[in-house]
């Protein structure tokens, strides 16, 4: 895979002509069926033409991003609109400056660059990943951005503590898992990686309360989330809860769980939930250190 070059400064790999009519017009494409098919025709017809990172603003940040080996960033590159505009604009509304935010399978950092860029240095935000290669490209494009107040885990996260193998789909980085039944037919190989329960990480960094929690981990949500509302104190349960909709490779009711938490649906996509506890509005001074 391409490296990101992290010190190299924004700029230092500009679009070729191609590419930024390309992405130009994935930026056209309105938000029908119609629209979402031809944005997914641009992205493989870009990603013929890239063979090195490309500099972009995205969703308000710098990114360092990728046309080959992770569909998250090629959505970036060509169809930004179309990035969970709806899970963003609920986040987007509940920010403020002292905002604590967890993401989970933070990839490159699109979620972790929308929250740090909005609340600043008075945030704490927790990004995890176990992915080498992903935390590479994090850190790149907070290095882009000069934010420097980003903890980055490099664990898996688990209902234990330990070691697992963490299967890698090169074609695909953000769709590797611990589960290797996530898109059973595509090529695969296993590193072992750290692993760690939710609440552990979380008492770790000392955080008081948690505003919102993203989680993206292909199918084992239940695995990390059951446990930690089984142990977590009430103060520590998210306010807002941004989750992958895997729930037919849960083992687990985690959203009866989950109401049974207090939680209720914000919004359900094609591929999200959105869920938002009622009762605990986000606090507005920031986490304890």
């Amino acid at each position: 895979m391409a490296d990101t070059n992290r010190d190299k400064p924004f700029g230092s790999y500009p679009p070729s002509a191609i590419q930024s009519w390309l992405m130009a017009l994935g930026h056209r494409m309105p938000d029908t069926w119609g629209g979402r098919r031809g944005a997914s025709l641009i992205r493989s017809v870009l990603k013929r033409w890239s063979d090195r990172p490309i500099d972009a603003v995205r969703l308000g940040s710098r990114m360092r991003l990728h046309a080959n080996g992770n569909a998250s960033e090629k959505r970036l590159m060509t169809s930004p609109q179309f990035f969970d505009p709806d899970e963003l604009a609920i986040l987007e509304k509940a920010l403020n400056p002292g905002f604590v935010f967890v993401d989970i399978g933070a990839n490159a950092g699109t979620y972790t660059l929308f929250v740090a860029s909005r609340v600043g240095p008075g945030g704490r935000i927790l990004a995890v990943d176990p992915h080498p290669v992903a935390r590479q490209r994090l850190q790149c494009n907070l290095d882009l951005n000069g934010i420097d107040w980003v903890t980055i885990a490099p664990v898996a996260l688990s209902d234990t503590t330990g070691t697992l193998q963490l299967y890698i789909n090169d074609r695909n980085i953000g769709s590797s898992s611990l589960n290797a039944e996530i898109e059973a037919g595509s090529p695969k190989r296993p590193i072992d990686v750290p692993t760690r329960p939710l609440l552990d990480l979380v008492m770790e960094e000392g955080f008081a309360h948690i505003d919102a929690l993203k989680i993206d981990v292909e199918g084992l949500e239940d695995r990390i989330l059951a446990p930690f509302f089984a142990t977590a104190p009430a103060d520590l349960w998210p306010h807002l809860l941004l989750m992958e909709d895997s729930r037919a490779h849960w083992t687990t009711d985690l959203l009866a769980l989950l109401r049974e938490r207090g939680y209720a649906v914000l919004l359900e996509s094609s591929g999200n939930l959105v869920m938002s506890r009622a009762d605990s509005p986000p606090a507005k001074n920031g986490a304890a250190s």
